[in-house]
């Protein structure tokens, strides 16, 4: 994850550590050690703050002026499948491999409230204004408003979901298929299936749009991370129509 200036970059690793890198340089910054396998981390409001979480179901907040204390704000019942910072509400939002979704205050810290999904979670994504929150679980994909808590969308699908990231106009939502290894895209409103994309050869485990929503990212088991039209055959960036 990137910060919100872009200068620096976390990353959480099997190797027990959370690492802050110079996202300009690359240079390693500081590490955070943990005693398990650690499966997220994101910055949590300012690049000096990191929140991170992972197979010992602890939530835990580093100051990367101070390395070596932490403080753990929640623990789940199981391990801690995703973090994500909404910088609209300045929360922490944590979700486990269970069902369980926490919002966390990380100033008191506590948590201020819990979010049940209907069946066991893949991942959880945020919109890039932080104002509405998605989930994948099992073969339902789910989405909050981050004002109210309130529901406001659930709807079924044929297949596995990984990921599902809803773009900035709240009209597409791109889902991962933990299978079949398939991208598609659904109209927000209709629920509607509109596109499918393949490219992956491993499970996807994240996705998000650019703040524009011209473009949106997934990374996948396969060690890549693949960029998409969000509307093919446009001109945008490097993507150019060719003229015959």
């Amino acid at each position: 994850m990137l910060s919100a200036n872009t200068l620096r970059a976390v990353t959480a690793s099997a190797d027990y550590t959370v690492k802050v890198w110079n996202a300009i340089s690359g240079q390693e910054l500081v590490s955070f050690l943990h005693n398990n396998i650690v499966k997220c981390a994101d910055f949590a409001g300012t690049d000096e703050l990191v929140i991170t979480g992972g197979q010992d179901k602890a939530v835990r907040i580093f100051d990367v002026n101070r390395p070596d204390v932490s403080t753990t704000v929640v623990t789940h019942a199981a391990s801690v499948r995703s973090v994500k910072w909404s910088s609209h509400r300045n929360v922490a939002i944590s979700a486990d491999t269970g069902r369980q979704i926490n919002i966390i205050d990380v100033r008191a810290p506590s948590v201020v409230k819990t979010l049940e999904a209907p069946e066991n979670i893949a991942s959880i994504s945020l919109t890039s204004d932080g104002r509405m929150l998605s989930c994948a679980a099992g073969r339902r994909i789910l989405a909050w408003n981050i004002d109210s808590f309130d529901l406001v969308k659930d709807f079924a699908v044929d297949y596995d979901v990984s990921v599902a990231a809803i773009n900035p106009a709240r009209t597409r939502i791109v889902v991962g298929g933990r299978s079949d290894l398939l991208i598609r895209s659904c109209d927000f409103e209709s629920e509607k299936q509109i596109a499918t994309h393949k490219g992956h050869h491993g499970p996807v485990h994240d996705a998000c749009f650019s703040p524009d929503g011209h473009v949106y990212a997934t990374g996948s088991e396969d060690g890549t991370v693949r960029l998409w039209q969000a509307n093919p055959g446009s001109e945008y960036g490097l993507w150019k129509t060719r003229k015959i």
